[in-house]
């Protein structure tokens, strides 16, 4: 099974390189990946992350490591190119009008949120817009400073993902913290970050998938340290079972955590466990700049 979950890595890399260079599809000679939608396997190279990139954090790189932790925060949590393009960076940040923009774009039924993940209000009976600014990304504006001391002095992915779980809308399974210590990882932040290949925090979908692969019922509970001391024997395993096209050295922890959860997904289709709600057709699918393991 282990070889398996390479295999997912090889094939849905090697779809994502026909797309690039722009080959006619399809682009597998798998039915489950020409009918069923699975993100890469390098979390980079999805769209909503190179738009993040390209036109967040890459021209803000020299700004105050406290901003860009805000300013990710801002973004993943509302989580959409739409609203991140309407709104702007933020150097100084004004609630009232980070709520005006979220309630106009809503009242206008205009993409606000995103439909990737689901951003409850934690039991809160308040509008959705308040909760998030007032609640989720007031408290993280507000704590900048100490969260970059957090990043600066440790210089680790998991410190910084503990210390952002302290707050409000954060914490739980820490889905959100993950996200963006994750997109921290690729500005001055964390971009030396030392845990980078050992550590990696393991949603349910991942969980499962390292059920699977180590052979154990689906459902049975695993704690963090488990899962990733087995993410860590997957990731030992890369040289091994890698193809040449899979740029091996940016395979890191997260590559292995992200994947789980896509290669669970494939083998509940492929042993009609259930079907995903996301089917893909290839011809309406556009790319147009990748930089990890893309044409050199």
């Amino acid at each position: 099974m282990i070889e398996n979950f390479f295999n997912w890595i090889n094939d849905r890399h090697e779809i994502y390189l026909h797309r690039i260079r722009k080959m006619p599809p399809p682009w597998s000679n798998d039915p489950i990946f020409n009918q069923y939608k699975f993100t890469n396997p390098f979390r980079e190279n999805d769209r909503v992350t190179i738009w993040m990139r390209d036109n967040w954090t890459n021209p803000n790189h020299n700004k105050p490591h406290g901003q860009i932790i805000f300013n990710c925060c801002l973004f993943r949590m509302i989580g959409t190119t739409e609203f991140a393009n309407q709104h702007g960076w933020v150097d100084k940040f004004n609630a009232t009008y980070t709520k005006e923009v979220i309630e106009d774009r809503l009242r206008n039924k205009l993409r606000t949120f995103t439909g990737a993940y689901i951003i409850t209000n934690q039991g809160i009976k308040k509008p959705k817009s308040e909760v998030v600014v007032d609640s989720f990304l007031t408290p993280i504006w507000e704590e900048q400073e100490a969260l970059a001391k957090v990043a600066e002095k440790t210089q680790s992915l998991q410190q910084l993902h503990m210390a952002m779980g302290n707050y409000l809308g954060w914490g739980g399974g820490g889905f959100m913290s993950y996200e963006v210590v994750t997109d921290l990882n690729y500005t001055p932040v964390l971009d030396k970050a030392k845990d980078r290949f050992t550590w990696a925090n393991a949603g349910p979908g991942a969980k499962r998938g390292l059920n699977r692969i180590f052979g154990r019922e689906l459902t049975k509970g695993i704690k963090q340290e488990k899962a990733n001391e087995e993410m860590k024997v997957l990731l030992s395993k890369k040289h091994t079972y890698l193809k040449p096209h899979v740029p091996i050295k940016d395979v890191d922890m997260r590559t292995i955590e992200h994947s789980l959860c896509e290669f669970d997904k494939y083998q509940r289709i492929l042993n009609k466990e259930g079907t995903p709600r996301s089917r893909y057709n290839p011809y309406l699918d556009g790319l147009k700049h990748i930089p990890i393991g893309g044409v050199q």
